[in-house]
């Protein structure tokens, strides 16, 4: 526990009440008369919605985890911030994460008044709102560090204000190099506790990450930051320019499911969480091939993205890691055919070549180890 005093309310503000209020000393407001003296509050109403993220969440009659309870919370119960804030701030561990977080009065929808810790709350993150900035903030740092949460928040920001397609390309790199930072920190800084009311929840993350979303993965026992491109679409459409539009659709096109960027593309088809199978034959790589062509004859923008997407589509055509393939002969065939005959500017001489030869290969499967129509035995 630390002593750190809270305020969302601005300073000139605060001088107001000083000088209306006649305080000699302190600039706050007298805590209430049921909390110790080691809290201050200062009142600033903001009709602030903030939701209790764990089952049994206690609400108390003064700040701290000594305080008499009175009634006790619902996950997803809805409350109202009545605009008062514990001085101090008590480490406590939920669901296998570590927070280190202040106390919030609050109303109940039953008009029940008390405090609740706010590591166990979600809440809306909106600029103009000091609490939910403040909370986030120190919640953030708890989980990544100081320097990092200056990244994150950077990163929001540069989101946000992205106007040029040039921008949205910036921001789109920062953001799948601070997702592999930021899921390199999970394993350290989340348990998982085995029981289905104790899994943890990182949700709150997704607030300060646009863009992202958080998903379980490893059968549950992990977790994951994956990019959302409904998102990235809808903030493409804001932006000056077409190619950030462009760009969004190929993506759209590569994870065409649900939009989400998860581990398998749509031209991949995962039956377990270790088995994957090439569906090539099924259209997509020469749909991807043929979008990512006519982008980059037409803009230079995103040129790192499009040779990332080209190089996994070829290395799955070529059954890099010892793919197999969903597909028969036949359908897989017709689909390379149709990439070869398209002559893509994209595919150097050599990736040509490359495919040619892996032609020949399908050919003959059983003589160069590959495996077919693997579809047929899980139907």
């Amino acid at each position: 526990m630390y002593e750190n005093p809270l305020t969302y309310s601005n300073f000139w503000s605060l001088l107001l009440i000083c000088i209306l209020g006649g305080i000699a000393t302190g600039c706050g407001n007298e805590p209430d008369t049921e909390a110790p003296s080691s809290v201050a509050v200062v009142q600033a109403p903001t009709e602030t919605i903030l939701t209790s993220n764990i089952d049994h969440l206690r609400i108390r009659k003064t700040p701290g985890p000594d305080g008499e309870v009175l009634s006790t919370l619902s996950q997803g119960d809805t409350l109202l911030d009545l605009g008062e804030i514990s001085a101090f701030t008590t480490e406590v561990t939920l669901r296998g994460i570590r927070f280190d977080e202040p106390w919030i009065k609050v109303r109940t929808q039953d008009s029940l008044s008390g405090w609740v810790y706010a590591g166990a709350l979600n809440f809306q993150l909106d600029d103009k709102v000091a609490l939910t900035n403040r909370l986030m903030n120190i919640r953030l740092q708890t989980f990544f560090g100081e320097m990092l949460t200056q990244r994150i928040l950077d990163y929001r920001t540069a989101y946000r204000k992205a106007r040029t397609s040039a921008e949205f390309e910036t921001v789109y790199q920062e953001a799948l190099q601070l997702r592999d930072t930021l899921v390199q920190l999970f394993e350290k800084r989340i348990t998982f506790i085995q029981k289905p009311d104790q899994v943890p929840d990182i949700s709150w993350m997704e607030q300060a990450l646009p863009g992202m979303i958080t998903q379980r993965v490893a059968e549950g026992t992990a977790f994951y930051l994956f990019l959302d491109y409904r998102q990235w679409l809808a903030r493409s459409r804001q932006t000056k320019g077409s190619e950030d539009d462009q760009f969004v659709e190929i993506c759209l096109t590569a994870f065409a499911l649900d939009s989400i960027e998860y581990f398998a593309p749509d031209w991949v088809i995962q039956t377990s969480d270790v088995d994957f199978y090439s569906e090539l034959g099924k259209g997509v790589h020469r749909k991807m091939f043929e979008k990512i062509n006519e982008a980059q004859v037409s803009s230079e923008h995103f040129s790192e993205a499009y040779r990332a997407f080209k190089t996994r589509l070829l290395e799955d055509i070529e059954g890099t890691g010892g793919l197999a393939y969903w597909n028969d002969q036949q359908t897989i065939l017709l689909e390379l055919d149709a990439i070869l005959e398209a002559d893509f500017g994209l595919l150097t001489r050599a990736e040509k070549t490359a495919l040619q030869m892996r032609r020949e290969q399908f050919l003959e499967p059983d003589t160069h180890n590959i495996r077919l129509n693997m579809r047929a035995g899980m139907e």
